[in-house]
Formats: C-alpha cells, structure tokens, sequence
C-alpha cells in the first residue's frame, strides 16, 4: 500500500475463493477501507501503520479459479462469485469486482470458460453483469520447455514473438465471446497476467521463478503494449503481475545489487501513451520468414493523440534488418519530433547487476514536418515517435 502511494497508483487486491470465504473478503474490506476508529479491523489497520483507510476499490474475486485458484467449472465459480460479490460492505465507495476468466492458451483462447461463466450468470440475473467491472485473462508465451532467457537462437526470438503476437486473436476471441451474452458489453476484459515465462540461472534460489530479460523481452512488451492500445476500446486494465525477481518483472535486486531490466526501459517509453486517444494504426512491410515455414510481420506498432502530441511507438523484429518506412499522418501534419529508440546489436544484450546500463533508451530530437516523412527503424528495436503537430 505504501508503494502504491508512492508511486500514485491503484491496488488491486484478490480474495481467495480457493480455501477461504465471502467473510475473509468481507473482513478485508473493511481491514482496508473502514474509516479510522470505526471498527476493531480499522483499529488493526491503525496498529499495522495507516491509520487512515486505503480506499481499495479494485477487487479480484478468486484468482485463475480454472486451475490453481479451486479447479472450478466456470459454473461452479459463477455461483461462488455471486457469494462473494452478495452485500459487501463499501464504506462509501464504488466498487470494482474483476471475475476469475480463463487462462488464455497458445492454440486455444479457452473460450469455453467465459461463454460458461457469463451464460450461468446471465441465467441467475441478467443485471449481474453490470456488477463486473472486468474478466481477468492470463496470457504467457515461452519457447519449448521455457527455454533461458539468455540463451536462445535467432529462430527462438522470432517464436516467442510471434506467440506474443498471438494476444491480438486471443483477445478478439474473447471479446466475441463476452459479446454473446453482453450485447452492450458493459463487462470488459482485464489482462492482469501476461509476459514472456522463461528458465535462466536464478538471481538467488530464494526466488522461484526469477531470471534477467534480454532485449527478446523488451520487445515482447512493446508488442504486448501496442496490441493492449490498439484493443483500448475492449480493456479496463492490463497489468504484469511481477514487479521484482519473477516472471517478466521489470527490475532485479538481491541485497544492495539493483538494476532496472529491459522491460523497464519499454514501460518507460510506452507510459507516453497514458491518458491519450487511441488512434487507427496501419502498417506494411515485408514479413520475416523463420523456422520451418513460418512467417512473422515486419513492423507493428500503436498510436494515441494528446492535445497537439502525437505518439507513435512501432516493433521492428528484424534481428539484422533496419526497415525504412514512410510515415504518413492522415489530417495532420508534424512541425517537430523527439524520438526514443531502444535496440542493440546483440539481441541478447540485457541489464544485470554487474552492466545496469547495457542497454538504454536513446532520446534525440529530430527534423520531421509535413504530413508523410520517411523514418528508418532500427533492427530488433522499440521506436517513439513523440510528434508536435502544426
């Protein structure tokens, strides 16, 4: 709570719906947004340092309840969720349930787990819906067996980005599906796990599933970024769940050693999207071949409006190709631009605590006007565009 105040962002809590009950969610509630003195929970708050209420309004019910969070049937799971969600107590506040969604695979959206979930909540009460601020869905993409972080080939690069491509389908499917039921679609989707899941030589064996992210990381998140603001219209919140020493956390520490990783520096560059309008996006460049006939896009990207700034982020996956591309603004023209790049000439190059700085975005202004302009996207690299238009 104390990080979130710091760094001026919501929490967002989940109750356990596996082992423990509506009372356990109720009393954490008021543990954390009763007034101050109003309850013997509050006093508790009081005690453990905040003695003013944390005014959580984020509420998961139950996490991944398909698998590790109760192996429920999503019939099952609907009915627990209107248990948990039935008179909780909300001091005053408006309250943001996100029900437990599937578990998005590789080759299979998992589908059959939202259409089973909304049609038994459909069935009981349709006015249910507008109860859900949001349906959580996971998404993970890892080279066979979760291969290293460091140590992969150039056609292990192109996988594990063309699976974390696969989020744009999946999230179309999704959102189909959510359609059925919720012709309004007053529910919306909350991706609030997702990111690429490898092995590596542990920073301590303390740390389960710790590893460093290599340039291969950064832009699975520039990827997952640009798809996330294309798909704005469909997402409440998208969120990776590791923040330190986990599965894509954008930093590493142990002891007095810290380094922001990779993912960082995309977060960084991406945060310039916040608070704009997402615009249509089109791109066209030739597709990369890899493998045993696959194929992969040659540029990607999103763009969102602010005011007179335009931000532009794009994805060149090519591990050797720079991609030169004519940039052009539909009603609008630029009269200035500032641009950050984040690449490097070995695709594994990443951030540890031996090298903090291996790796780190470039910011220059540049000479861009008019309404079309030429840009040369370097190989395996995240762009900003951040443009002043007239």
């Amino acid at each position: 709570m104390r990080f979130c105040r710091l760094c001026g962002s919501e929490p967002y809590l989940a109750a356990n719906l596996r082992s423990l009950t509506p009372t356990d969610c109720d009393q954490w509630v008021e543990y954390c947004n009763s007034p101050a003195g109003s309850t013997t929970l509050a006093d508790l708050r009081a005690a453990d340092g905040s003695r003013e209420p944390y005014k959580v309004t984020y509420w998961g019910i139950g996490n991944e309840s398909w698998g590790c969070g109760g192996d429920f049937r999503p019939e099952q799971y609907a009915v627990e969720f209107r248990r948990f969600i039935s008179w909780v107590p909300n001091y005053g506040l408006k309250l943001h349930f996100v029900a437990s969604g599937p578990g998005m695979a590789i080759d299979d959206p998992q589908v059959a787990w939202t259409r089973g979930l909304f049609q038994e909540l459909v069935a009981k009460d349709k006015n249910l819906l507008s109860r859900i601020f949001g349906l959580s869905l996971h998404y993970y993409c890892w080279t066979a067996g979760k291969g290293q972080s460091l140590d992969f080939t150039v056609d292990d690069w192109y996988q594990l980005l063309w699976q974390s491509d696969l989020m744009d389908s999946l999230l179309t499917k999704q959102w189909l599906a959510m359609g059925e039921f919720d012709a309004g679609h007053k529910v919306k989707m909350v991706v609030d796990e997702w990111g690429a899941w490898h092995r590596g030589k542990a920073l301590d064996p303390r740390y389960l599933f710790s590893y460093v992210p290599s340039m291969r990381d950064a832009l699975v998140t520039g990827i997952t970024l640009d798809i996330f603001n294309r798909h704005a219209d469909k997402l409440a919140m998208c969120n990776v769940a590791q923040l330190v020493n986990c599965i894509h956390s954008p930093f590493i520490a142990l002891e007095d050693h810290f380094a922001a990783t990779t993912i960082f520096h995309a977060f960084d560059m991406y945060k310039s999207h916040k608070g704009g309008q997402s615009l249509r996006f089109v791109s066209d460049a030739p597709s990369i071949s890899f493998g045993a006939g696959k194929s992969f896009w040659g540029l990607a990207g999103s763009a969102s409006l602010h005011g007179k700034t335009l931000v532009i982020t794009v994805v060149n996956p090519h591990v050797s190709e720079p991609r030169t591309a004519e940039v052009s603004l539909r009603g609008a023209s630029a009269r200035s631009c500032n641009v950050t790049v984040l690449a490097s000439a070995d695709i594994h190059a990443h951030d540890d605590f031996e090298n903090p700085h291996a790796v780190e975005p470039e910011i220059k202004p540049t000479s861009v006007t008019g309404s079309s302009f030429a840009w040369t996207f370097k190989p395996a690299s995240l762009t900003k565009l951040e443009i002043d238009l007239a």
